[in-house]
């Protein structure tokens, strides 16, 4: 019985912890198309509307640079065949914070970076970023997809 007991309490904390760090990934990527907005907005721009596939794509893709150790964009973006046309831009940071202003300071002061984010033919995005280790250091990886369908 003290088994099942322990087993069970055990089950709950991991679930409770589990929880705000899903959240958290969650708001830090909604926190990053909110700021791409507000640049876009600066420059008369229209917003971009959250695009759960679009996240969805990017999230996979920044674990999956993850795990392979491999930092660069693939010849594809796989996400929804829905859209016509895609577009891709990376963050690569040293650490673990996902540090939304640094890294959209990174990627305006990045011209092809810039452009993809300034472009007025996408009207759909989503962010993601992973942490962990990659080639050996504490690092954060973003990617964020547009979309036009």
């Amino acid at each position: 019985m003290s088994r099942v007991r322990t087993a069970v309490l055990f089950a709950v904390l991991v679930t409770a912890l589990a929880i705000p760090a899903g959240a958290s990934a969650h708001s830090k990527a909604r926190e990053m198309l909110a700021a791409v907005n507000a640049a876009r907005a600066h420059y008369g721009l229209r917003a971009l509307h959250y695009s759960r596939s679009l996240a969805h794509s990017a999230h996979s893709y920044s674990r999956r640079m993850l795990r392979s150790g491999y930092f660069g964009h693939d010849s594809r973006i796989h996400a929804s065949r829905r859209y016509h046309t895609l577009g891709e831009i990376l963050d690569y940071r040293r650490g673990m914070r996902p540090a939304v202003r640094a890294t959209l300071r990174d990627w305006l002061n990045s011209p092809e970076h810039r452009s993809i984010i300034m472009s007025s033919s996408f009207t759909s995005a989503g962010a993601g970023y992973v942490r962990g280790r990659f080639h050996g250091r504490r690092s954060t990886l973003w990617t964020m997809h547009f979309g036009r369908r």
